[in-house]
C-alpha cells in the first residue's frame, strides 16, 4: 500500500511537472516572439520614418534647385551697346546671390545682390528683391530711387537678422554710368585706353538692415572696350590653406592680362583661379559687362 501511494503521488508530480515545463516553455516562447514582432514593428516604423524624412528633404531640395534656376539664371543678354555676362554658383541647393539685368526704353541697368543665409528664406526674399527691383524700374524709377524702393519693401517681407547688400551700374545714354553700392564689395572697372584699373565703391547700409535709409549714386565715365566687374564676397573673402583671402588684387591682376577675352571665357578663367584657391564656403558670383562702343 504504501509503494502503490508512493508511486501514484511520484507519478502525479512529474505529470505536473512536465505540464508546468511546457507551459514554461510555451510562455518563453511565445514572449520571444512578442520580443521579436515589437522590435520589428520598430525597425519597421523606423525605416518608414527616414523614408518620409529622405522624400521631403529631397523634395525641398528639389524645389530650392528649381526656385535658384528659376531666380538666377545664366546671364549673356544681347544689348547693342554692351555684352553681359553673369553666372553664379550657390553653395548649397538654394543660395543668396542675385544677378540681373534689365534694358528698357535704351537703358541698361545690370546688378548684384548678396542675401545674407541660405536655404528657402534667402531664395524667397531673392525673389521680392528681383520684383521690387524690375517693379520700380517700370514706373521709371532712377537707381538711387530703385534702391530706397527696395529698403522700404524688404523689412515687411524678411525675417529680422535678414538684409540683402547690392551693387548696380546704370547705362542711360550717356558717356557717363551711374553706379551705387549698398555694402557691397566694389565694382571694379577695367578702362581699355589706359589698362588702368578703378575701384568703385561707397560706404552705404544694406538693404533692410536699417529702416527709412537713404542713398545716392555716383557717376564715372568710359570708353568703347571698358570692362565692368562685380562679384560677390564668396569670391573676394575666400581663404586658401594659409588663411589668405583671394581678394580683389588678384581679380585686378586678371582683368588686366585677360580684358580682351571673350566674356564667357574670362568668367570661366576667373573662377577656375578662385576654385585653385580654396574651397567654396560661400556662394560665388561673378557678373562681366563690356562697353561694345
Amino acid at each position: 500500500m504504501k509503494t502503490a501511494v508512493h508511486t501514484w503521488f511520484s507519478d502525479r508530480w512529474a505529470s505536473n511537472t512536465s505540464s508546468a515545463y511546457w507551459r514554461t516553455l510555451r510562455m518563453l516562447s511565445m514572449g520571444k516572439f512578442l520580443v521579436a514582432a515589437f522590435i520589428t514593428w520598430c525597425a519597421v516604423g523606423f525605416v518608414i520614418d527616414l523614408l518620409l524624412v529622405t522624400v521631403r528633404i529631397q523634395t525641398e531640395l528639389a524645389l530650392a534647385h528649381g526656385i535658384q534656376a528659376t531666380l538666377v539664371p545664366t546671364l549673356s543678354p544681347q544689348v547693342d551697346r554692351f555684352e553681359v555676362y553673369g553666372k553664379s554658383i550657390p553653395s548649397t541647393e538654394m543660395g543668396g546671390d542675385l544677378i540681373d539685368a534689365v534694358e528698357r526704353d535704351g537703358t541698361l541697368l545690370a546688378y548684384m545682390a548678396d542675401i545674407s543665409g541660405h536655404g528657402l528664406a534667402a531664395g524667397q526674399l531673392m525673389g521680392m528683391l528681383k520684383t521690387a527691383v524690375r517693379v520700380s524700374l517700370q514706373f521709371r524709377e532712377e537707381p538711387v530711387a530703385v534702391l530706397e524702393s527696395a529698403d522700404r519693401v524688404l523689412p515687411a517681407v524678411k525675417e529680422a537678422n535678414m538684409y540683402a547688400t547690392l551693387a548696380l551700374l546704370y547705362f542711360d545714354g550717356s558717356s557717363e554710368a551711374e553706379y551705387s553700392l549698398a555694402g557691397h564689395p566694389p565694382i571694379l572697372h577695367y578702362r581699355a585706353p589706359t589698362g588702368d584699373i578703378a575701384r568703385l565703391a561707397m560706404e552705404q547700409f544694406p538693404l533692410g538692415l536699417m529702416p527709412g535709409g537713404c542713398y545716392s549714386s555716383q557717376r564715372v565715365s568710359y570708353s568703347p572696350r571698358d570692362l565692368f566687374l562685380m562679384i560677390s564676397d564668396g569670391i573676394s573673402e575666400l581663404p586658401n590653406e594659409n588663411d589668405e583671402e583671394f581678394g580683389l588684387d588678384r581679380l585686378e591682376q586678371l582683368l588686366r592680362k585677360n580684358a580682351a577675352q571673350p566674356l564667357p571665357q574670362l568668367w570661366e578663367l576667373i573662377m577656375g583661379e578662385v576654385k585653385r584657391h580654396g574651397v567654396q564656403q560661400d556662394d560665388q558670383t561673378l557678373l562681366l559687362l563690356r562697353v561694345r562702343t
